[in-house]
């Protein structure tokens, strides 16, 4: 068996490679760059969808904030497993190596249940909101916060009620239901006959699908470099723990 490593070992170096794929240490580091990239990449996409989802907090439930804080907590996990990596590729012992590969399976197992999570959630989102929808219209008139925030939401996608514009006492619909024309005087009155005819559930569940849908695809993105990435990582741990040859430092 002995001999067999080594003829194929020999064989292996055969081929001509660059310089710097030869050496642990940079082959490391270079592995680690492309995993912070994908570290930042989540980070920014999980940053930039919570903080959208938080103008709507009381309309859509908290499964909605749980994804995109996962996704944050994965890119923060990168960044500070980076340190690793690049630890290990100065040092290029074999534990330290081993345990940036344990930290890539890790990342890996995340990224995978954050593209299963998402998809499932793409889905339902439009049933999922419905209930709290609900819940909040009933308090349109009693508390100002839901008002703005249902008023700010009828006017950025021109819908009206959950359902639509019966959900509301026919001479009781909000202004922000009606598309106001530029130079319109008052007294201007919104109505069942001109306001807005679609749903909010239906729009706002198109939109966080959207949403769910772009989180999905960038963690798809880094779940197919990571395979690679770890991958490569093992291979290296392997050439620190048993390779007999010499590398360049």
């Amino acid at each position: 068996m002995y001999s067999l490593y080594r003829a194929i070992m020999a064989f292996s170096f055969e081929v001509k490679v660059p310089k710097a794929l030869k050496s642990v240490k940079y082959t490391l580091a270079a592995v680690n760059g492309v995993f912070v990239i994908t570290g930042f990449l989540l980070l920014i996409v999980g940053i930039v969808i919570l903080v959208t989802y938080s103008e709507y907090d009381l309309l859509i439930t908290r499964r909605f904030f749980t994804i995109p804080g996962f996704v944050i907590a994965t890119g923060v996990i990168i960044l500070l497993g980076s340190f690793l990596g690049f630890y290990g590729a100065i040092t290029k012992q074999f534990y330290l190596i081993a345990a940036y590969c344990g930290l890539l399976v890790l990342v890996l197992i995340f990224e995978i249940a954050i593209v299963i999570v998402s998809y499932g959630l793409k889905n339902d989102a439009t049933s999922a909101i419905r209930s709290p929808m609900l819940q909040t219209l009933q308090l349109y008139e009693s508390r100002r916060d839901i008002a703005k925030i249902w008023d700010d939401l009828q006017m950025q996608f021109e819908c009206c009620g959950v359902a639509g514009r019966f959900d509301y006492v026919s001479n009781r619909i909000p202004v922000s239901c009606c598309h106001i024309d530029y130079g319109t005087i008052s007294p201007f009155e919104c109505m069942t006959a001109n306001a807005y005819p679609t749903g909010c559930a239906s729009v706002l569940g198109e939109w966080l699908s959207y949403n769910a849908h772009v989180i999905a695809i960038c963690a798809l993105l880094a779940l197919c470099l990571q395979v690679l990435l770890t991958a490569m990582a093992g291979w290296l741990a392997y050439r620190s723990k048993f390779e007999e040859i010499e590398l360049e430092s």
